[in-house]
Parts: structure tokens; sequence; C-alpha cells
């Protein structure tokens, strides 16, 4: 078992771009009542690639029992995490905790695509980057980082599933 600290909403309100590392546990604001959770998984060059847990909240505060049982709301998401967690200039996000020696149980099936046109590459977490078709880009996570708006719209869907729980 993998060793998770838990310091809390107020500890840190700001976390520059440098010190964010994989494992980092983060919440954010989804709505006026609604907490959000979820995991740094890897930095990659336009961002962190991320993951939002299973799990709302009306107070910022999740515990450890939690996000063990934590399932995966859908895809990884690249993550314009400068404008989230460095310079704070959209929505209310904040590194709450870390897991030590995080690593993605699905490392290994986890590919980005960029492109144009008849030019499609996927690059794999580890940087090898190989060319594909425009069908198999379609498979694949877009290598563009999302901002609070594009999180908070993805995530709408699921939000009356996930108070349920």
């Amino acid at each position: 078992m993998q060793r998770i600290r838990i310091w809390g909403w107020d500890k840190k309100e700001r976390t520059m771009l440098r010190f964010l590392k994989s494992g980092d546990i983060f919440c954010f604001r989804a709505d006026e009542k609604s907490y959000c959770f979820g995991r740094i998984i890897v930095k990659v060059d336009v961002g962190h690639l991320i993951e939002i847990f299973d799990y709302i909240s009306d107070k910022p505060y999740i515990d450890i029992n939690n996000i063990e049982k934590a399932v995966r709301l859908g895809d990884p998401i690249v993550l314009d995490s400068y404008s989230l967690f460095d310079r704070k200039s959209e929505g209310d996000w904040r590194i709450i905790g870390h897991q030590e020696d995080y690593i993605s149980n699905d490392f290994q099936n986890i590919y980005l695509t960029f492109g144009i046109g008849n030019d499609w590459k996927k690059i794999d977490l580890f940087g090898n980057v190989t060319k594909i078709s425009i069908e198999e880009h379609l498979r694949y996570i877009p290598m563009s980082p999302k901002g609070n708006y594009q999180i908070n719209r993805l995530i709408q869907e699921h939000m009356d599933e996930l108070r349920k729980v």
C-alpha cells in the first residue's frame, strides 16, 4: 500500500508549476456547492496528465479511504496546470495531499495524440512518438490542455450521478 498524506484545502492556496508532481492529490470547486478531487498522473510537455475521481463532496475534504476506493471518472485529461495551480487565473484548484511513489496502473496503455489534417501522431508517457491514422487518433487523449471551464463541462454530466454515491 502506498502512503497517502492529506494536508487539506487551507494549507496551500497556490502551488508553483515546478513543485507539481506525480501523485499530488488535488481538489477543485466544481460549482457553488460541490468540490471534486483527483490526482496528477504525470507531467507532459503541455501540462500535467490527471485523473478525476468519482467522488464529490460539499466540503473540500477527502479522506484516504475515499482515495483508495476511488475510480477514475472517464479518461485521463491533459490539464493546463500552469493556469490552474500556479497562476490561479481561473477556477479554484489546490493541491491538498500527496501519494508517495504513485504510478498509474495503466501507465503502459495511455497515449496522447497531436497533429493536423492527415499527419497524426501518438506519444506514450515515455516520450515515444508513432505516426498514426486519423481514425486511430480518435481513440486516444488529445494533447491539448484543458482549463477550469472545460473540466467542469466534462464532469457536469456526472454530477447528479456522483451526488447519489
